[in-house]
């Protein structure tokens, strides 16, 4: 079969989980013998079976690709809407309703329909495909949870023994939706070393430099963007992982995390809550002031070591790509994916 692969973000406007997702999805379907391809938005002669979008599915392109004989996969990303609360979540249930009934042209900007339109659905956390149906009356037959994985031989690598250090480590990019710079903030306060690694999606960027400021070599320590080699040292070496994201459609590098059996600190919401039914070592922690945070940083510091084994359960991306396109394969053969 042959599947192309739509996303609206271009890489080099910002990296992060969608673009890893996507080229991992596409290298190993190419291992299990598919053709893979971007999608050509300016080919009127590009052809295929499948048109997989990631993130929302424009509701005209997906009645478009219908006519050309395509099914279409539409892998959603509803991690800002999943970590609302249930009363946020009754709300915006209201509210939608209102606006199917007052304006339905906007439900078409929207393309909330495509949630009823297209051939499959998947979602990469376990939280997700509840508040889609809520919401948005997703078809819970075309539904299907695949997580997210990591590279086989990064598994591999993280399973590796390493005398511990001193630290935490937290593995995200340098951006708001990421609280990176609470987090440094309450490492300083705690006085508890945490290493950070990634990169921003600008160096000039004002959120980056507020960051950098906070850097201090002890309680604040800064790696910049490392080779997947070094960041799999750091993380064998690390006492636990903490992140304080305000939402995650899941996290590769909380997968990355667990796989080095590493305990994991983040946010006391649902993405974090109810993202990891598997995980054996999970403290959550409210989002708050910076020194409210430290108290609880220092608890989890204080009994943070690595375990043997997985925090939970760490598929690799071929796994991953193998339960795709056992979706791709049902809808080509008329059944309800």
């Amino acid at each position: 079969m042959k599947i192309v692969y739509s996303h609206d973000v271009p890489f080099f406007l910002a990296h992060g989980g969608s673009q890893t997702y996507i080229e991992n999805v596409m290298r190993e379907m190419a291992v299990l013998g598919e053709t893979v391809e971007p999608e050509r938005w300016w080919d009127e002669c590009q052809t295929g079976d499948i048109l997989h979008y990631i993130g929302r599915a424009p509701i005209a392109n997906v009645h478009l690709a219908h006519e050309k004989g395509f099914k279409v996969v539409m892998t959603e990303l509803m991690d800002m809407t999943a970590s609302r609360t249930p009363l946020q979540l009754k709300i915006q249930r209201i509210l939608i309703r209102q606006v199917r009934r007052l304006m339905p042209s906007l439900v078409t900007r929207l393309s909330w329909e495509s949630f009823r339109a297209v051939d499959a659905l998947i979602f990469c956390s376990p939280i997700e495909a509840a508040v889609a149906h809520d919401l948005f009356n997703a078809d819970t037959s075309r539904s299907h949870y695949v997580g997210l994985g990591i590279d086989a031989a990064m598994i591999r690598a993280l399973a590796e023994p390493a005398p511990e250090g001193d630290y935490l480590v937290s593995v995200a990019t340098i951006a708001p939706r990421k609280n990176t710079i609470l987090l440094a903030e309450a490492a300083r306060h705690a006085r508890i070393p945490v290493r950070f690694l990634g990169k921003p999606y600008a160096e000039d960027d004002a959120y980056f430099r507020q960051f950098t400021a906070l850097v201090d070599g002890q309680s604040v320590r800064y790696d910049g963007f490392v080779s997947p080699e070094e960041k799999c040292q750091i993380l064998r070496r690390a006492r636990g992982f903490a992140l304080l994201s305000r939402f995650e459609t899941g996290c590769i590098a909380v997968h990355e995390a667990s796989a080095a059996g590493l305990p994991l600190f983040l946010s006391d919401l649902p993405w974090a809550a109810r993202g990891y039914p598997g995980a054996q070592h999970l403290k959550l922690c409210p989002l708050g002031s910076p020194s409210a945070i430290a108290g609880r940083l220092s608890e989890f510091y204080a009994g943070a070591h690595r375990a043997r084994g997985q925090n939970f359960p760490v598929q690799s991306w071929g796994e991953v790509a193998e339960q795709i396109r056992a979706v791709y394969t049902s809808i080509l053969k008329g059944k309800v994916a």
